[in-house]
C-alpha cells in the first residue's frame, strides 16, 4: 500500500468566476451608469456633494471587485480588461476626490453653482468625465468576456 495520495484535478484549479461576481459587475455597471444621471441635475446644492461622496465609494469598491474578478479569472484577457478598468476607476476616483475637494473649499453642501466654473473643479472633471466613461465602455466589455468565459468553461 502506498501512502501518496493523487489530487483531483479540480484541486489545483481556482475557484470559478461565479454568479455572485456577474452579479457584481451587472450591479456595478448600474450604478456607474445611474449615479450621474441621478444627482448630477439635481437643482439642490448638496446633490453634487453627495454624488462625489457616492462616486468615491463606488471607486473603491470597483476597485476591489475587479481585483478579486482578476484573481479568479482564467486565461488572459479577463485579467487584461480588469486592470484596464481599474485604471479607469482611478481616474474617475482622483477626479472625485479633487472636485469633492473644491466643493468642500467652497461652501460644501451650500456650494452655489459656480462652483462648477471653478478652475480646480473643471481641471479635476476633465479627468473624472473621461474616466466615467471609458469605465461604463470597460466594464460593459469585462462583463461580456466574463460571460464568455463562464459559457466556454462550462461548456468544456
Amino acid at each position: 500500500m502506498s501512502s501518496i495520495s493523487t489530487a483531483s484535478p479540480t484541486a489545483t484549479q481556482p475557484p470559478a468566476l461565479g454568479a455572485p461576481r456577474i452579479v457584481g459587475l451587472i450591479a456595478l455597471l448600474l450604478v456607474t451608469i445611474a449615479l450621474p444621471l441621478i444627482f448630477l441635475p439635481m437643482e439642490a446644492s448638496w446633490g453634487h456633494l453627495v454624488f462625489h461622496l457616492l462616486g468615491i465609494a463606488t471607486c473603491v469598491l470597483a476597485v476591489l471587485l475587479l481585483r478579486d474578478v482578476r484573481r479568479l479569472s482564467q486565461g488572459k484577457a479577463v485579467p487584461v480588461l480588469t486592470w484596464v478598468t481599474t485604471v479607469f476607476f482611478a481616474a474617475w476616483l482622483v477626479g472625485h476626490i479633487g472636485e469633492l475637494f473644491v466643493v468642500l473649499t467652497h461652501g460644501g453642501a451650500h456650494a452655489d453653482h459656480d462652483v462648477f466654473d471653478h478652475p480646480t473643479h473643471v481641471f479635476f472633471a476633465s479627468i473624472a468625465v473621461p474616466g466615467w466613461m471609458a469605465s461604463v465602455v470597460t466594464t460593459l466589455i469585462l462583463l461580456i468576456a466574463v460571460v464568455v468565459s463562464v459559457v466556454r468553461r462550462a461548456r468544456g
